[in-house]
């Protein structure tokens, strides 16, 4: 997966592939003098930016949109570390800490949760939560 976010200002955008993704703020429709430019080419890299960058910043809701594409192709992922830290970002932005537990008892609980309130309120990050299991599995049995 390859990205550009461009930064100007306020304004946010991120491409992919030559195709624009309206993510934050307005559209740019042209790259002006003050924009900036950076390429994020693997997880690893928009982790690093990600811990460098304030949950305020105009860059942040462009940051966790880029995570949420990198979350939707793990197979993509080169290590157990960036998909340890793709979600326990997703995590953490969604206020669930783990206290030591495993993936597969943080969606264990996360359901339990959904259950009792009878409500889907976890859906998308169990999924994602059980995505990386089997992700971290299988770079498991590449490894053996």
């Amino acid at each position: 997966m390859r990205f550009i976010i461009r930064t100007d200002g306020s304004d946010v955008s991120v491409e992919h592939s030559d195709q624009q993704l309206s993510l934050m703020n307005k559209e740019a429709t042209a790259v002006s003098a003050t924009a900036t430019e950076q390429r994020i080419d693997s997880a690893d890299q928009l982790l690093r930016l990600y811990v460098a960058t304030d949950r305020d910043a105009s860059l942040y809701p462009a940051l966790q949109q880029l995570r949420n594409y990198f979350l939707n192709d793990l197979d993509a992922i080169e290590s157990p570390a960036e998909i340890y830290g793709l979600i326990h970002w997703l995590l953490g932005d969604h206020g669930i800490r783990t206290d030591g537990s495993s993936l597969e008892e943080t969606a264990d609980r996360l359901s339990d949760i959904d259950i009792a309130a009878d409500s889907d309120q976890y859906t998308q990050v169990i999924f994602h939560l059980k995505d990386a299991i089997d992700r971290l599995y299988e770079m498991e049995l590449d490894d053996i």
